[in-house]
């Protein structure tokens, strides 16, 4: 199967800006679509809404909801309860008794890792203009899920502005349960930033998203996320990060540059730190992998 991303290569614009964490948990978006948001709909939050925050941030009035069965106050107090009978109980002093300096900070590092998380999110899902709930999002309603017509009904969609929604989405395969019912909101969203999980086994899927969004949507930004390293027999990454920008909101007839390298070094960041970023090789870039990943 052709794997190849050259019909998916970005509009470059110069208002893209990076948001959120430096490395894994941040994207690349345009500026514009935070100007347009009213409201930031955030489906996959884990460990990490730095991009959340950031945002927030950058637009103040700027009203958040985040969606995520996996996590919530509670599991990370559970968490944080476990880490301390860890250090109470008697392997502990072992590990003390014997000076083993490893096993002690390592013990400690994980209390440390989860009382801060505990903190963080009490402090940022108890603003205002932050609200949170502990479901995921899917294209069936559920104990565990609702969809994205109970998302954006949460608001009269007569209150609702056009172009007023950005979407963030990171919800491991439900993507593609989701996106097919977007096409009754997309007059809302002015952008999203979504990763595309498993592509080395749901490609004709994801061909077949993407050219429906295009219909409404510019890719204007796409990004490997090196954690999932390359599709077999391919030099296209199984996990893509892609940035969409309402076409409405395009006033520029031509892309600002042509001769775009991706990862883009200014804005792109190795969702591992500790590894190199992948290097997008479009179909139609004579340059070699090579030259392009030493860039």
């Amino acid at each position: 199967m052709n794997n190849s991303i050259e019909s998916f290569r970005p509009k470059f614009l110069n208002d893209l800006i990076r948001v959120g964490a430096a490395f894994d948990g941040g994207y690349v978006i345009n500026e514009r679509s935070i100007r347009s948001s009213e409201y930031l709909f955030c489906f996959g939050v884990n460990d990490d809404w730095s991009f959340e925050a950031d945002f927030l941030n950058r637009k103040p009035s700027l009203r958040v909801h985040c969606f995520d069965y996996s996590v919530s106050k509670q599991v990370f107090l559970s968490k944080l309860l476990d880490a301390l009978k860890a250090i109470v109980s008697g392997r502990f002093l072992v590990l003390l008794l014997s000076l083993n300096v490893r096993g002690v900070r390592q013990r400690l590092s994980i209390l440390k890792y989860w009382t801060m998380l505990l903190v963080r999110f009490s402090l940022f899902f108890r603003k205002e203009n932050v609200h949170f709930c502990s479901k995921g999002i899917s294209n069936e309603r559920s104990d565990v899920f609702v969809t994205l017509d109970d998302v954006f009904h949460m608001i009269p969609l007569e209150e609702l502005p056009e172009n007023s929604v950005f979407i963030k989405m990171d919800i491991e395969q439900s993507e593609f349960r989701v996106l097919p019912d977007l096409s009754k909101f997309q007059g809302y969203v002015n952008g999203m930033a979504i990763e595309f999980h498993d592509l080395d086994i749901l490609w004709p899927s994801f061909v077949e998203i993407l050219d429906k969004l295009k219909a409404n949507f510019e890719i204007t930004h796409i990004h490997g996320n090196n954690y999932g390293g390359l599709i077999p027999n391919s030099r296209t990454p199984k996990v893509l990060e892609i940035t969409f920008l309402k076409r409405g909101l395009i006033q520029e007839g031509y892309p600002a540059r042509e001769d775009v390298i991706y990862p883009i070094p200014e804005l792109d960041r190795p969702n591992n730190r500790f590894e190199r970023d992948l290097p997008l090789i479009f179909e139609d870039d004579h340059r070699t992998p090579a030259l392009i990943s030493k860039t």
